[in-house]
C-alpha cells in the first residue's frame, strides 16, 4: 500500500460527477432513539490521502464538501461502517475515542458524516437499492448531494462538458479542479513518488506498455481518450527517448476543449508529435484500423449511463431511442436480468459504445 496518496481496501475511487448546487446548511443529526438503531455504510466512492502516518484525508468527490482529517481510530470508525454495525454500537465504541488530529470524539462525526454537508457515510434501515449486495451507491450520492438524480440532463455528454467548463471557469489554477472533484490515482501520482519506485504514474505505466509488448513494433499513431490535464501524456514521453518518439503521432480525444488544449500543450512538452480532436470517445471519429493504441485511463466512469426502468427492463421496450440502445446491448451481450429486477437501474451505455469502436484499433489499454 502506498504511503501517501492510496486507494484503502474498503473504499474505492472516483466516480460521480455532477454539476452541485450551492449547498444548503444542515444540522447534525441527533444521535437518540431510534438512531442508534439505524445500520451505517460508509460512501464507496471516497478519496482517501494517507498525509502522515497517523493522519488519513477523506472527501466524496465534490468540490463544496469539506476534507475530513482522521487518525488511526477515525479510519477504524469509518471502516466499521460496512452495513453489519448500528449507529448505537459505533457510538458505544468510539463516541468519546479521538477520531482525527483536530481532536473532534467519534461523537462529533457521527453526528455529522450522514448530513449531506459531508456526504461520508449512510445511515438507515436497509441499503440503497434494498438488496445489500446491489446497492444502488450512485443514486444515493446524487439524492444526498444534489437531489436531481433522473432529472433530465442526467444521461448525456452536454452535462459533462457544461460541467467541467464551469469548473475549470471558477478555478484559480487548472490543477485545482483535479486535485478536489475529479482525483484520480494517475493525478495524484502526476509528480515522483517514493510510493512508484522514485515514478510518475506516466512513466510506470509506459515501462509496463514495454513490457507487455505495445511497443514491440512501437505504434504508429498512438490515441489518449479524456486525458484530463495532460499529464499523462506529458510523463508517457519523458520515459522515451526522443528516437523511439519520431514516427509516432499523439493524438489527444476530449469532449472539452480547454482541457484538450492542455492536454496537447503538455503531451509537446513530453515530446510528442501531438494534434487534439474534440469529440466523443463513444463515437470515434476516426477511420477503421487508423489506431495502433488506445488509452483510455481512468475516464469510462463518466460516460454516457442510461437509467432503465423496471418496466423497460422486464419488456425489452425503451422509453426513448437511448434506452432501446442500452436494452439491444443486454440482449446482445446476454446479460442476465433478475425476475424482479429493482424500480430502476443504471446501464453504463457509453462504456459498451466505445469498447464497440475497438475495430478501429490494434490495442486497447
Amino acid at each position: 500500500m502506498a504511503d501517501r496518496s492510496c486507494r484503502l481496501p474498503v473504499l474505492s475511487t472516483k466516480t460521480l460527477l455532477v454539476m452541485k448546487p450551492a449547498a444548503a446548511v444542515h444540522p447534525p443529526q441527533n444521535l437518540a432513539g431510534e438512531a442508534l438503531s439505524l445500520l451505517a455504510w460508509h460512501m464507496p466512492d471516497l478519496v482517501a490521502y494517507h498525509h502522515h502516518s497517523d493522519e488519513w484525508w477523506f472527501a466524496p468527490l465534490d468540490d463544496n464538501l469539506p476534507l475530513i482529517r482522521l487518525n488511526r481510530t477515525g479510519l477504524d470508525m469509518l471502516k466499521a461502517m460496512n452495513g453489519h454495525t448500528t449507529v448505537g454500537m459505533l457510538v458505544e465504541q468510539y463516541g468519546t475515542k479521538i477520531c482525527g488530529p483536530d481532536g473532534q470524539p467519534g461523537s462529533w462525526h457521527l453526528e455529522r458524516w450522514a448530513t449531506p454537508n459531508y456526504s461520508l457515510c449512510y445511515f438507515g434501515t436497509d441499503p440503497p437499492g434494498g438488496h445489500r449486495h446491489n446497492a444502488k451507491w450512485d443514486i444515493l450520492l446524487q439524492q444526498i448531494r444534489e437531489g436531481w438524480s433522473g432529472q433530465k440532463g442526467f444521461e448525456g455528454e452536454e452535462h459533462l462538458e457544461d460541467f467541467h467548463h464551469h469548473e475549470l471557469a471558477q478555478s484559480k489554477e487548472d490543477d485545482s479542479h483535479f486535485d478536489l472533484i475529479e482525483t484520480t490515482v494517475s493525478h495524484l501520482f502526476r509528480e515522483p513518488s517514493e510510493a512508484l519506485s522514485g515514478l510518475t504514474y506516466g512513466r510506470l505505466l509506459m515501462r509496463q506498455l514495454r513490457r507487455l509488448g505495445w511497443f514491440s513494433p512501437k505504434p504508429k499513431v498512438l490515441l489518449e481518450i479524456g486525458g484530463g490535464l495532460g499529464y499523462l501524456a506529458q510523463e508517457l514521453g519523458k520515459d522515451l527517448l526522443p528516437f523511439e518518439k519520431q514516427g509516432i503521432t499523439y493524438l489527444s480525444l476530449d469532449i472539452t476543449q480547454p482541457f484538450l488544449t492542455l492536454q496537447v500543450t503538455r503531451a509537446k512538452v513530453g515530446g510528442w508529435q501531438v494534434s487534439g480532436t474534440r469529440a466523443n470517445a463513444e463515437s470515434l471519429p476516426f477511420a477503421d484500423h487508423s489506431i495502433d493504441l488506445v488509452i483510455d485511463n481512468e475516464n469510462m466512469a463518466d460516460m454516457t449511463p442510461a437509467q432503465l426502468s423496471r418496466k423497460e427492463l422486464t419488456s425489452g421496450v425503451g422509453e426513448t431511442a437511448q434506452h432501446q440502445e442500452a436494452l439491444d446491448w443486454i440482449r446482445r451481450l446476454r446479460l442476465p436480468i433478475e425476475a424482479d429486477p429493482p424500480e430502476s437501474v443504471i446501464f453504463n451505455l457509453g462504456p459498451i459504445r466505445f469498447v464497440a469502436h475497438r475495430r478501429v484499433t490494434c490495442g486497447l489499454v
